[in-house]
């Protein structure tokens, strides 16, 4: 732990089976007038996204919808949200939906309150203004953006960017399982790992801290046990429990920071954004990532990696060192049993295209936060290993 440590957790939680139904009387709650609900099209297709818009119009809370957003959501696409809330005078921005959703509407009741294109505000601490009323409702147990004060954006160039800071933090968090437990399965594996890697990552990473690990290893404990489970068999049992977790693991790493696994993958998906390379889903990528990540972390702090072995069920005699070494070949079973992808979708990648991810790796605080310093020849392996496979 380092000599001075912050914590931060901005945002209210109303949880628990059913408590969506909740949600037209909580933006009455925090002063909300007229709504604008965003989702994306697949959820407004199956049913899900009316339920939000059953519970604002039980409590009179007047609403106009926009079910159009996509994956990986740019500036272009928050612009075009806030154009929808001034043309509307919504007050209240209520995000329905995954990560992607999640990330648009909270930087929408940002930029709405500042002038011009939401570019401007890209960044830390670049905000002036408070934002509109924001509320999440996630859909998944997985990005944990419903309590992140980071919201990810592409930029024009097809780099992740984002809007960071206590503006972008949501007031409001409505966890609801019964939201989750119709997703499906590959989206349910995808996000699942995504929030175990949040977990992971915050509890070995250099900016850890004792009230993160409180956080961060019961949040682990959870995915790594129950997500199999909800693979197979889905319940609202298991989802609710999964919900929160993952929602822990974000507050975790939004404190302690992330490391390798996520820097990857950020250089890895601007090449995906490029057109040439076929693409995986942000938590599908974790998944080829987190193997070779852990494997290069794991003598660096092996007393951490015994820890997270003890909750994968290492016994207690096991010599810490072993139970490190055994974590990495665990991980990779655990992901194998759910049928998770274990290459990225490419023949090969040349040594300029391998330079891109590694520069655009080194640029990013994740590398710093990673508990085993990382040279560009480590960070080329790491690449070429994702390619291989494992």
């Amino acid at each position: 732990m380092t000599a001075l440590s912050r914590y931060a957790g901005p945002t209210e939680l109303v949880y628990g089976p059913g408590s969506i139904s909740r949600l037209g009387a909580e933006v009455q709650r925090l002063g909300g007038s007229k709504v604008l609900l965003v989702s994306d099209a697949g959820l407004a297709r199956v049913g899900l996204a009316a339920k939000a818009e059953e519970a604002l119009r039980n409590a009179g809370v007047p609403f106009v919808t926009d079910y159009d957003v996509p994956v990986d959501p740019t500036f272009d696409e928050v612009d075009r949200l806030v154009g929808i809330i001034k043309a509307n005078g919504a007050d209240t921005i209520v995000s329905f939906g995954s990560g992607s959703v999640l990330a648009a509407g909270r930087s929408s009741a940002v930029a709405a309150t500042h002038e011009g294109p939401s570019k401007l505000i890209a960044g830390v601490d670049k905000t002036s203004r408070a934002p509109l009323l924001s509320i999440c409702a996630p859909t998944t147990a997985g990005s944990g953006g419903e309590v992140s004060r980071q919201a990810t954006i592409t930029d024009d160039h097809g780099h992740k960017s984002g809007i960071q800071g206590w503006p972008v933090a949501a007031r409001l968090a409505i966890l609801d399982a019964e939201l989750c437990v119709s997703a499906p399965r590959r989206q349910v594996v995808a996000s699942g790992v995504d929030a175990l890697v949040h977990a992971l990552e915050a509890y070995v990473s250099n900016r850890h801290s004792p009230l993160t690990d409180a956080l961060a290893l019961p949040a682990f404990e959870v995915m790594y046990r129950d997500l199999p489970l909800a693979v197979q068999a889905p319940s609202v049992e298991l989802f609710d429990r999964m919900l929160l977790a993952s929602t822990m693991s974000n507050l975790a790493c939004g404190n302690a920071g992330l490391g390798l696994i996520h820097g990857l993958n950020k250089g890895i998906t601007y090449l995906f954004h490029t057109g040439r390379y076929d693409t995986l889903s942000y938590g599908d990528l974790h998944c080829v990532i987190m193997p070779f990540v852990n494997a290069f972390n794991v003598a660096a702090v092996p007393e951490r990696f015994a820890t997270l072995g003890r909750l994968m069920g290492i016994p207690a005699h096991v010599p810490d060192r072993e139970a490190a070494e055994r974590t990495v070949p665990l991980i990779k079973d655990w992901l194998a049993g759910m049928g998770a992808p274990r290459k990225l979708p490419w023949d090969s990648c040349p040594p300029e295209d391998v330079e891109v991810i590694v520069n655009d790796v080194n640029g990013r605080i994740m590398a710093k936060d990673n508990p085993r310093s990382s040279t560009p020849d480590d960070l080329r392996r790491m690449v070429l290993d994702c390619v291989a496979g494992w």
